[in-house]
């Protein structure tokens, strides 16, 4: 036993023993804190678009046809349910000015945009519809163009909500976090 636990000594003091070697840093190695400005911009353009705001709206349609010519009325109430999102197309960044070494940089963002529109054929009900006596009810190609009409009623809301407004602020809020996840210290973000 005790023949074995010298080996075992000797074995682990030659092991312990060359392992002192440490490896020296030569100027190929780039140190930890240096910040690589080509990857950061490759990498932020990498992220494409970025929805920063999501919406979903609900949309009650009512319609009547009430014509002067026709024996009648009819009328259709609807609802349906739109989701939208917006965003940033991040590929389309500039930088405008970047200085590794002070960790400084000014980055450009273009105007927010509607990244999708969907209004789920699934959610849109007719809820009730009323024809008079000698008239016909609405057309599959009439009640797509009130879809037509709601959707955009919908996309006016845009402007009303001021959505792609809230979107470049959301976008301009994570990329400087994510910006200064790099080292960075210095960070200006405009949006034009």
């Amino acid at each position: 036993m005790k023949k074995n636990f010298k080996l075992l000594l000797l074995v682990s003091s030659i092991l312990l023993c060359s392992c002192n070697n440490i490896p020296t840093v030569t100027s190929d190695v780039v140190p930890v804190n240096k910040i690589d400005g080509n990857k950061v911009v490759d990498q932020m353009k990498n992220l494409s678009s970025l929805g920063t705001v999501e919406y979903s709206f609900s949309k009650i349609i009512a319609t009547s046809d009430d014509q002067w010519f026709s024996l009648g009325d009819r009328k259709i109430l609807m609802t349906c349910k739109a989701y939208m999102k917006a965003g940033v197309d991040f590929g389309k960044i500039t930088v405008q000015f970047i200085d590794t070494d002070k960790k400084s940089i000014e980055v450009v963002l273009p105007k927010g945009e509607i990244i999708m529109l969907n209004i789920p054929a699934d959610d849109i009900k007719i809820v009730n519809q009323t024809t008079g006596l000698l008239r016909s009810q609405f057309s599959n190609t009439e009640i797509q163009n009130i879809q037509i009409l709601a959707e955009k009623d919908i996309r006016k809301k845009v402007t009303v909500f001021k959505i792609t407004e809230k979107a470049e602020i959301n976008a301009k809020l994570f990329l400087d976090k994510w910006i200064r996840s790099f080292g960075f210290t210095s960070v200006k973000i405009s949006v034009k």
